[in-house]
């Protein structure tokens, strides 16, 4: 694996590459809100063979650059995903996002339809059609009501409400302690701390940023919808009203997969089967 810094008008983004150039379009894997590129690293051997892997940190988040005064909504994200394409000169990709990375996905293949060869989203949150509907679970809202305190006490605070936070988050709770470790570890310094609070604020002002990607016929791709059965995000309701927008978004074209014994990080609990769901995707 070959990692860079990618400078985007005085903001850099960490990404890195896996497997080998062949003829298949190159696949990019886009991490949710509070995660990494760290979150794939299971995954990465189960893709299918023959595909270049782009994998990168969102802006404030693993190696990339903490924000400073950047934006850290999902149209922010997906602009600068965007434009991290153009630099590293990939035309068409089969792109995956996880969580917030779903959202940020989903508006990329919207507002460039002709760079997206096969869309899977995983997870998804901050994704429908209506921004009323677009929400978090309780323990992460409530985090959120309190980025005017946690700007004020040590780095460790916010961290340490987080990982309570997005705990639940995982099937397995020892599993998810450790991994939460290795996630929430750039936010226990000041500029994390500072990047972790302008993600919160962002959560909320991102509410109505892929209510035009679920419009009707608005994704043109073969897509996926990846859900885990113990979703803490995504209720048996939410699930299926969100199901039903993809129906409407892609002309009743998107494959619905609902992953057993999951629950929200189906890429470090289900990665061979999430393999396999991409492979099955591009093959379409």
């Amino acid at each position: 694996m070959r990692g860079e810094f990618v400078d985007l008008d005085g903001v850099r983004l960490y990404c890195y590459a896996f497997g080998q150039r062949g003829a298949g379009h190159p696949i990019v894997l886009v991490h949710g809100s509070f995660t990494s590129s760290h979150l794939w690293q299971d995954v990465l051997p189960r893709l299918p063979k023959g595909h270049r892997v782009l994998v990168l940190d969102l802006l404030g988040h693993g190696r990339s650059d903490p924000p400073g005064s950047a934006s850290m909504t999902v149209a922010a994200h997906a602009e600068r995903l965007e434009r991290l394409l153009d630099i590293m000169g990939v035309q068409q990709v089969v792109l995956v996002g996880h969580g917030m990375g779903a959202a940020v996905a989903a508006r990329v293949a919207h507002e460039h339809p002709e760079r997206i060869a096969h869309l899977m989203l995983v997870n998804p949150t901050l994704l429908a059609a209506h921004a009323s509907e677009a929400l978090l679970n309780r323990q992460v809202r409530r985090v959120a009501l309190l980025v005017w305190l946690w700007q004020r006490l040590a780095p460790s605070w916010v961290a340490s409400a987080l990982h309570a936070a997005l705990l639940p988050c995982f099937a397995h709770r020892d599993v998810g302690a450790r991994s939460l470790d290795v996630y929430l570890m750039p936010f226990r310094q000041r500029d994390g701390r500072d990047a972790a609070c302008a993600q919160l604020r962002a959560l909320g002002q991102s509410r109505g940023d892929t209510v035009a990607a679920l419009a009707p016929g608005a994704l043109r791709c073969p897509t996926a919808l990846v859900l885990g059965e113990h979703d803490p995000f995504l209720n048996a309701a939410r699930s299926e009203r969100l199901a039903g927008w993809l129906r409407t978004a892609t002309g009743n074209t998107v494959d619905v997969h609902t992953l057993p014994g999951v629950a929200h990080v189906a890429p470090e609990e289900a990665p061979d089967r999430l393999g396999t769901l991409v492979g099955e995707l591009i093959a379409r």
